[in-house]
């Protein structure tokens, strides 16, 4: 196994690290959190940029330098026998290069936002869930406005830490 990483770049060796074991013990999943770091669109705007045409250094900690890596592995290791899936989760897809995402992932899933009455039922399911009480004045409807662009895991996490164990015990 050391023979396949000699003279590799680090992002090749972690590439190849993670389908090596994806292939080792299907059925596997992959998942890349924030998968528009990986694939970004590109920038519009930055033509004629004066600087005598430097070449900046990579930056080690870019996620989009393992691009090249991951198209590269996943062609070796992925096809029709082996049980790999990988799944890539944003939350900005507008920031991602739908071109790339398109050539990367065989499928694409759009999850929205919830609407007003979706936040509205989720504010109150997840104060009660941690303890809250909603009382009848309680103003659920301005939070589901004020929560617009939210996600469920959002509100919920909100929630979580809005309502310790002392803001409980005060209810009462």
């Amino acid at each position: 196994m050391d023979g396949i990483y000699q003279g590799k770049k680090e992002e090749e060796k972690l590439v190849a690290s993670v389908m090596i074991c994806a292939k080792e013990y299907q059925p596997s999943v992959i998942y890349i959190d924030e998968v528009e770091k990986v694939f970004p669109a590109k920038k519009k705007g930055k033509k004629g940029k004066k600087g005598g045409g430097k070449k900046k250094k990579a930056d080690p900690s870019d996620p989009k330098r393992i691009k090249k890596a991951m198209s590269k592995w996943r062609t070796k290791f992925i096809d029709d026998k082996t049980r790999i899936t990988i799944i890539g989760c944003t939350a900005q897809p507008e920031e991602g290069s739908k071109k790339e995402f398109k050539k990367f992932f065989d499928k694409q899933i759009y999850f929205p936002f919830p609407d007003y009455s979706t936040r509205r039922m989720m504010w109150r399911n997840f104060i009660e869930k941690y303890g809250g009480k909603v009382r009848h004045d309680f103003p659920l409807s301005t939070l589901a406005h004020i929560s617009d662009g939210y996600s469920a895991g959002s509100i919920m996490n909100t929630c979580e830490k809005v309502l310790t164990e002392y803001r409980v015990k005060q209810q009462d």
